[in-house]
C-alpha cells in the first residue's frame, strides 16, 4: 500500500491541481517561439479570462508538462483602421501573454528549409498583392492615380508580348490545338482553290 502511495505521489506535480471541470472548451492557446528565452522558459498567448492556475493545470493535464512559475502581462495593440474605405479607427482587444518556467527544459526544433508543403510561395504572393493594393488605395486617396502606360508590365503581359513577336516573325505558328470537322477542311480547300484561280487570272 505504501509503495502504491509513493508511485502515485511521483506521478503528481509539485503543486496542487485545481478541481474546476471544463466541458467542450473553445479557448485557443498559442505557443509562441521567442528566440531570446532560455530553454527552461516558454511563452504562450492565452485568452484574457485565463489565469495563471488555468495555464499551469492545462499544461499538466494535457501535455504532462510541469510548470514551476508563471508570469503574465496584458499587451495593448496599436490603433487599427476598421477597413480600407473607412476613416474610423479603433483599438483591438489586448493580448494576454504568459511566460512559464518549466521543470524540464524544452528545445525548439530547427526551422525547415523546404517550405513548399506549407505553400510559402503562395503566402508570399498574397502578401505582395495585399501590399500593392494598399499602396494603390493610398495613392487614390491622395489623388495620385498613376497612368496605365507608365506601370511596369506584369509577367503575363511580358510573356504575351514575347509570343506576339515570335508569331509575327514566323518563328511560332498560332494553333488552338482543336481538330476541325472534315467539312470545314473541304470548305477551306475550295476557298484556297478559288483564291488560286483569281491570282492566276490577275497574273495573266
Amino acid at each position: 500500500m505504501a509503495e502504491l502511495a509513493k508511485t502515485a505521489a511521483r506521478q503528481l506535480p509539485s503543486f496542487k491541481l485545481g478541481q474546476k471541470q471544463v466541458f467542450l472548451p473553445n479557448h485557443i492557446i498559442t505557443f509562441l517561439r521567442k528566440e531570446h528565452l532560455p530553454p527552461n522558459e516558454a511563452c504562450f498567448k492565452v485568452p484574457l479570462r485565463f489565469t495563471k492556475f488555468d495555464l499551469r493545470d492545462y499544461l499538466w493535464n494535457l501535455y504532462n508538462v510541469e510548470v514551476t512559475k508563471v508570469r503574465s502581462y496584458v499587451k495593448q495593440q496599436p490603433l487599427t483602421q476598421r477597413n480600407s474605405h473607412s476613416r474610423s479607427w479603433y483599438r483591438p482587444q489586448p493580448l494576454k501573454i504568459m511566460n512559464v518556467e518549466l521543470a524540464k527544459p524544452f528545445q525548439w526544433p530547427e526551422l525547415p528549409e523546404n517550405t513548399e508543403p506549407w505553400s510559402n510561395q503562395l503566402w508570399k504572393m498574397r502578401e505582395e498583392l495585399m501590399d500593392t493594393r494598399n499602396e494603390e488605395h493610398i495613392q487614390r486617396q491622395r489623388f495620385e492615380i498613376p497612368m496605365k502606360s507608365k506601370e511596369p508590365l506584369t509577367k503575363e503581359r511580358e510573356q504575351l508580348a514575347d509570343l506576339a513577336k515570335k508569331m509575327l516573325s514566323g518563328e511560332v505558328k498560332w494553333s488552338n490545338d482543336v481538330d476541325l470537322d472534315p467539312k470545314w477542311e473541304k470548305l477551306l480547300e475550295k476557298k484556297d482553290a478559288v483564291k488560286a484561280k483569281q491570282d492566276a487570272k490577275q497574273d495573266a
